[in-house]
């Protein structure tokens, strides 16, 4: 079998933006939504919030992805919340990822120093789109060959960030559960938003708590150059055990729940001819408590970013396993020459990376697994071919 390559992400990059916004297009979820967006109301009659910062061409915007947003987070619905549930704590890993990434001392180009724009980019233009074209950056960089460690007062700072950037999908989800109004839940939506800016604010705050002692940034201890290493493979491990227990609960939920709205099926599978083959008579699910009060413009809106968001996981998740076993199987950045084909070692740590994505989630699968290569960055090489 040939081994995991940077190119495979361009290409999924690309799979990924006909997935989320072709199919989109061709379902009439596109429209849709622009219907609801020109009206000012969703097509169960609740109003969009129109209003957040003043500004009218940023106001937009954050109407249309508040909107999109609230569709899937909402209570009025089960198999489509619990799938972009399970979906965002996947991103809150990633997200974490390329921050780890972003502060090693070897990082030497700016787009890759601050990841938080492409970020921002993938939370507003569909993560199986953005993240495999930001994955593929990363791969193309020398940054671990020159100097895989982190200052010790940023990867600290990096641990304590941790916890809150996993939890920031609770400003989609919280509202919804709390049975706040969709006025106050738009805004909580258009807060998610900007969470990966949030996210360096606490990591920055950190950083200067420690001023006194470490300075803006701590020199490289000649004889504890790695002592960073145990802070983020914590922040791995912690990221890991997170996304493993959302995604754990929603296969249990699936096991257990007799909503006929929640099931593998449902939750996982596209199904394209979904959104025409609904008709008045029909629920978003027989199993759904609520389809039946739902108006059908409503349930095919539904339906059409339901969809969105399967193939938003699917390429989301093949992403993860080729840019985590890329890293795994080049010891960080640097090229392996020899054979295109993987060495049996590879062989497995891929098949558990699939499995893991399985089992666990591909956020916890690959935040475990970059917690394995955070210490062969560290081990010191010979000059030649990696084993």
């Amino acid at each position: 079998m040939h081994r995991t390559s940077p190119t495979q992400l361009l290409y999924l990059g690309a799979i990924g933006a006909y997935t989320l916004w072709g199919i989109a297009f061709f379902n009439g979820t596109l429209d849709r939504m622009n219907a609801a967006i020109e009206k000012g109301f969703m097509p169960d009659g609740r109003a969009l919030r129109s209003t957040y910062t003043g500004y009218p061409l940023l106001d937009g915007r954050l109407t249309y992805l508040s909107a999109f947003y609230e569709v899937l987070s909402n209570s009025l619905t089960t198999g489509p919340r619990l799938l972009f549930l399970d979906l965002n704590f996947v991103l809150s890993s990633t997200l974490l990822w390329v921050f780890i990434e972003s502060r090693r001392r070897g990082v030497r180009n700016i787009s890759l120093r601050h990841p938080v724009p492409f970020a921002m980019l993938w939370n507003a233009l569909g993560a199986a789109f953005i993240q495999p074209l930001y994955f593929y950056a990363i791969t193309q960089s020398q940054a671990t060959t020159r100097d895989p460690t982190i200052p010790l007062n940023e990867a600290i700072a990096l641990f304590v960030t941790t916890i809150p950037t996993l939890l920031f999908p609770l400003f989609l989800f919280a509202p919804s559960y709390l049975d706040w109004s969709t006025y106050e839940h738009h805004g909580y939506i258009a807060k998610f938003l900007g969470t990966p800016f949030l996210m360096v604010v606490i990591c920055v705050s950190t950083i200067a708590l420690m001023w006194p002692k470490f300075g803006l940034v701590s020199p490289k201890d000649a004889k504890k150059p790695n002592e960073d290493k145990k802070w983020i493979v914590a922040s791995y491990v912690m990221a890991g055990v997170i996304a493993a227990t959302v995604h754990i609960a929603t296969i249990i939920a699936c096991l257990q729940s007799l909503d006929g709205d929640i099931n593998f099926t449902r939750l996982f599978v596209p199904t394209l001819s979904k959104v025409s083959s609904l008709s008045t008579a029909s629920g978003i699910h027989n199993g759904t408590v609520h389809a039946s009060i739902l108006p059908i413009e409503y349930q095919k809106l539904v339906e059409g970013y339901h969809i969105f968001t399967q193939f938003d996981t699917i390429v989301v998740t093949f992403s993860c396993i080729v840019f985590v076993h890329w890293l795994l199987s080049n010891q960080g950045n640097t090229k392996i020459p020899g054979s295109k084909n993987m060495s049996g070692s590879e062989m497995k740590e891929l098949a558990s990376l699939v499995v893991g994505s399985v089992l666990i989630g591909p956020g916890a699968a690959g935040s475990f697994a970059l917690a394995v290569r955070e210490s062969r960055l560290r081990e010191e090489k010979p000059t030649g071919k990696l084993q």
